[in-house]
């Protein structure tokens, strides 16, 4: 066996491993952008709920409110019609556990393609370390065929085998920093979602006891 032909062989196939690892970071970070968007969007119709909706509704007015909430973006705008429809009676059901299992499903899709991430995260060492291996196979494989004794011959050859897993690493680190970051950005934007709910659950009952007493006095 000719040991250069082999050797060329392995780094061939080292050489696709770092090719797929460049094809990963880009979409991990293509992956990314999509989130941080999606949040960005998802956090700003929770600050206009809090101007608007909630507005409306402090002021007493939850037609007004429903109709200001079939402006905001999905996922947050189901989450605030589904409770103002059982709340003006124009859906059978409860309005606060229909916001809260609303808010589980916004959340859930906030988080949408992060698991992408993680695994990512937790593959791409794998994968840089077998580029390395197969890289390193082929070197040694030289090293014999040629009986030479030479380590200098195969020694780039090594090195460079090594560049899949530094690669690996990387990709990684990269993927593990952005799955945290946007990981934080999702259990933020919950929290606000959270306490828009907390306080339009609030201003629902206190409107409805409101009516009540009203109707007793009149």
């Amino acid at each position: 066996m000719n040991g250069l032909p082999e050797l060329q062989k392995y780094w061939e196939v080292a050489a696709g491993t770092l090719t797929f690892m460049l094809a990963v970071s880009v979409l991990t970070v293509a992956l990314a952008l999509e989130r941080w968007v999606a949040l960005m969007r998802a956090r700003a119709a929770v600050q206009r709920v809090q101007e608007v909706v909630l507005g409306a509704a402090r002021r007493g007015d939850l037609d007004e409110a429903r109709r200001l909430a079939d402006g905001l973006p999905s996922p947050v705008r189901e989450v605030f019609t589904a409770g103002l429809d059982r709340a003006l009676g124009r859906v059978r059901g409860e309005f606060a556990t229909a916001m809260a299992r609303e808010t589980k499903r916004a959340v859930a899709k906030l988080r949408g393609t992060l698991w992408v991430l993680g695994s990512v995260g937790a593959l791409m060492p794998f994968a840089g370390l077998l580029g390395t291996v197969l890289g390193v196979m082929g070197s040694f494989e030289a090293i014999g065929d040629q009986q030479a004794g030479g380590f200098a011959v195969v020694s780039a050859g090594i090195s460079e085998a090594l560049v899949a897993t530094a690669a690996g690493l990387f990709v990684a680190l990269e993927a593990v920093i952005l799955f945290n970051m946007l990981g934080q950005q999702v259990a933020g934007v919950g929290r606000e979602l959270a306490f828009a709910v907390d306080e339009l659950c609030e201003l629902i009952r206190s409107s409805r006891g409101h009516a009540e007493r009203s109707a007793v006095d009149s």
